[in-house]
């Protein structure tokens, strides 16, 4: 077995890899020298293993590779990266449940009704909401009174599914059904 390269590139391979692994200082000893060449032959055998390939990129990945297996003796080691703090929390709502704080899956059922009303489109929801406010607005009865009593219920209810942000086909449904219950006496008025 023989080096791809003469003895005089090999040695300049050795420099250029070194002056690439500044600041770290590979120590000079015997046991690097040995791993490291039975790296390249293990891995960067050319021709049926009868030419090894040291280039400066093979010795390289040769020394990341056994330091990774903490084989390297240094002479000053190279500095490790401090790990990145990860966040107690996921930016998005679409990930783990288990990063997510406690109210999550509210946000993602609110971001998903968010996304069916964009899908809806917002000219049809605004008929809609029209046509509640309109129901609300135009409601009479009987009486005057009754009429003011059951228009205030609508309205109230009408106030507590906007603030709930309900869909406005699903608001819509629920003020007819609630004026529907009018239909069958005064409901608003308290029975002894």
């Amino acid at each position: 077995m023989e080096f791809k390269q003469s003895k005089q590139k090999y040695a300049e391979n050795i420099s250029a890899t070194e002056k690439r692994l500044l600041p770290a200082i590979l120590a000079a000893t015997p046991n690097n020298g040995q791993l490291i060449a039975g790296w390249l032959i293990k891995n960067c055998a050319e021709a049926e293993g009868e030419i090894i390939d040291a280039s400066v990129e093979n010795i390289i990945r040769a020394v990341k590779a056994l330091d990774v297996a903490g084989l390297i003796d240094w002479q000053t080691p190279p500095k490790v990266a401090p790990a990145k703090k990860r966040h107690d929390f996921l930016q998005t709502n679409d990930g783990a449940k288990q990063n997510q704080p406690k109210d999550a899956e509210f946000n993602i059922q609110m971001a998903q009704e968010r996304k069916r009303r964009e899908a809806l489109g917002d000219r049809a929801n605004a008929e809609l909401m029209s046509e509640a406010a309109r129901i609300v607005r135009n409601h009479s009865s009987t009486s005057h009174s009754r009429t003011a009593r059951e228009r205030d219920v609508l309205r109230k209810e009408f106030d507590r599914l906007v603030a709930a942000k309900v869909h406005p086909k699903d608001l819509l449904t629920a003020l007819k059904a609630k004026q529907d219950t009018f239909a069958n006496g005064d409901v608003t008025r308290p029975r002894f």
